[in-house]
């Protein structure tokens, strides 16, 4: 009779079990229909995160791919992002948990007066997901996990432009002091030559002070500029999480600005901006709120939970797990909302705030990296065609300090449009080599804001 009993139980349980499991699949089927067709938002495809691109071996440039891979090792901002996605793991594990049953055991062995009692037990626990609660919230932590996953490889896009950006800086520093140099050492030769000429009475007193004074403009340059080379090595060093004199003697020798030959495309593809990490994160957190709203609306129904024992008890150890020493037992229980204050009800309120949020969140994303793609596409194209035309200027600035050397050593000229040739080239190279730094630096951007290669 009793095993019949508990047969029709275990029936009964089974029953109860599949129902509940059918239920929870099909309330979040819905949802996830409904969440997609409701905020315009599409939920991102379950797939592998995309590799971080290399792009940067596209600039030739050994030591500073070797820099960006050092950063990616050894960066903080890596590591705490790193800890982040540890910590969302294991909140997605915890979630998951309360979809199993749990399982616990106990024993005990005493003696009272002359006898001993040996006893043993063990209990399980499961609550039903009938209306979806827990399903909904272990699915949300998995969205919360992707996008950790996510914001990670963003701080990764993040770090590998900062690197590259502030190398590009270093060697455009290092270019603007060799360029400053070379037109130091002309303008003290003029200098020497002018003083030459007045001590003969070829030159006037005003022709002397006019050069030393050209000579000092530009001696007054390379501290800012020597200053500059220093900012960019420390900086490099912090990307790197080391101290700037463990980088210092690498970054000393002079190297050309970078610069990557690529032809670069009419259009990008819209949908290439998804592929941002910091996108995809935001589409993830939009998915963990809906789900999130949909747990706090399950909350509102009645949870199910069956419990059930098996304890031994004897007073011989021998006999503890003896059959006939087994007390065991069944229960199917039900517990229902009637009175919290409204406080579960708010709880959906909050929910539904929060997603409009990261709704937000989202459309503010988007908007930036469009923005970031049109500025870098845009810089890029005005840069090229502004190139050839200071290439020309160094040429015709070049002519023109010739031709008025000349013209003054002939007598024809005055000595002040020498000066302002020599200032003209010096200016033209500067401006060449900053348009060329601002090319791979507007190229660096463009590879940022569409989150890798197009």
């Amino acid at each position: 009779m009793n095993l019949r009993k508990s047969t029709s139980m275990i029936a009964v349980i089974i029953t109860i079990l599949s129902l509940s499991a059918c239920s929870s699949e099909r309330l979040l089927n819905a949802n996830n229909k409904n969440s997609a067709s409701g905020s315009n938002v599409h939920t991102p495809e379950q797939k592998p995160s995309p590799v971080l691109s290399i792009w940067w071996q596209k600039f030739n440039d050994p030591l500073m791919t070797s820099l960006i891979e050092e950063a990616l090792q050894a960066n903080p901002d890596i590591k705490t992002a790193q800890a982040s996605l540890r910590s969302a793991r294991a909140q997605t594990v915890i979630a998951r948990s309360s979809l199993l049953p749990t399982l616990s055991a106990s024993g005990s062995a005493g003696r009272a007066s002359s006898e001993q009692s040996y006893g043993a037990g063990l209990d399980a626990s499961w609550e039903l997901d009938f209306f979806g609660s827990n399903r909904f919230a272990s699915n949300a932590a998995e969205a919360n996990l992707k996008a950790s996953q996510a914001s990670l490889e963003d701080v990764k896009t993040s770090l590998v432009a900062e690197v590259a950006s502030a190398y590009v800086n270093l060697r455009l520093a290092q270019a603007q002091l060799k360029v400053s140099k070379q037109s130091l050492a002309s303008r003290a030769e003029t200098s020497h030559l002018i003083t030459l000429k007045q001590q003969s009475g070829l030159a006037s007193g005003l022709e002397e002070e006019q050069a030393k004074l050209s000579l000092g403009q530009v001696k007054a340059e390379i501290p800012a500029l020597e200053n500059s080379i220093i900012s960019s090595q420390h900086a490099l060093a912090l990307l790197l999480g080391k101290e700037p004199e463990a980088i210092k003697s690498r970054l000393r020798n002079i190297k050309p600005i970078p610069s990557a030959n690529i032809k670069l495309a009419t259009k990008i593809p819209a949908n290439t901006i998804r592929q941002r990490p910091d996108v995809r994160a935001a589409e993830y957190l939009v998915t963990a709120a809906e789900l999130h709203v949909d747990e706090a609306k399950a909350n509102l129904y009645p949870s199910f939970n069956l419990t059930g024992s098996f304890n031994y008890s004897s007073s011989k150890l021998s006999d503890l797990f003896d059959p006939s020493n087994i007390a065991r037992s069944l229960l199917a229980s039900i517990s229902a909302p009637l009175f919290n204050g409204g406080s579960l009800k708010q709880q959906v309120v909050v929910q539904n705030a929060e997603r409009e949020q990261a709704v937000a969140t989202y459309q503010k994303t988007l908007l930036t990296a469009l923005q970031d793609v049109a500025n870098a596409f845009a810089s890029l194209q005005s840069l090229a065609k502004q190139t050839p035309i200071l290439q020309s200027n160094i040429k015709l600035a070049r002519n023109t300090e010739r031709l008025s050397n000349l013209s003054y050593n002939a007598g024809t000229d005055d000595f002040q449009n020498v000066l302002e040739a020599q200032r003209t080239v010096l200016t033209s190279q500067q401006s060449l080599l900053t348009a060329q730094a601002e090319q791979s630096l507007s190229l660096i951007s463009l590879y940022k804001a569409v989150g890798g290669a197009w």
